[in-house]
């Protein structure tokens, strides 16, 4: 994917960028913040045995707390960039329909 400003992409290009972000999205979101908030939530479940549960170490659940915050950061970092893709979207397409 081409790191050029929108406003210099092509509604083709804009189109196909925003396939490719939408593909990495959901692999992104398959792949790796869904393994790790399942890890998280089942290393702090309330169904553990009472001695397992405080048995975790504090350092393992800020260490998977952590690992799903950057997940998260990177998933909005492609949402954002989805967002303006199809925002620019739509206002070409517009201008396209409406002849301007």
């Amino acid at each position: 994917m081409a790191d050029r400003p929108i406003d210099q992409l092509t509604l083709r290009d804009l189109f196909t960028n925003a396939e490719w972000l939408i593909r990495d999205l959901s692999e992104h979101l398959k792949r790796s913040f869904q393994p790790k908030s399942q890890a998280l939530a089942e290393l702090v479940s309330p169904d553990n045995i009472p001695e397992q549960r405080d048995a975790i170490a504090d350092t393992a659940v800020r260490t998977e707390a952590a690992a799903l915050l950057n997940s998260d950061d990177y998933s909005q970092t492609l949402i954002e960039k989805l967002d303006r893709h199809l925002t620019a979207i739509d206002d070409r397409s517009q201008a396209a329909i409406s002849g301007k």
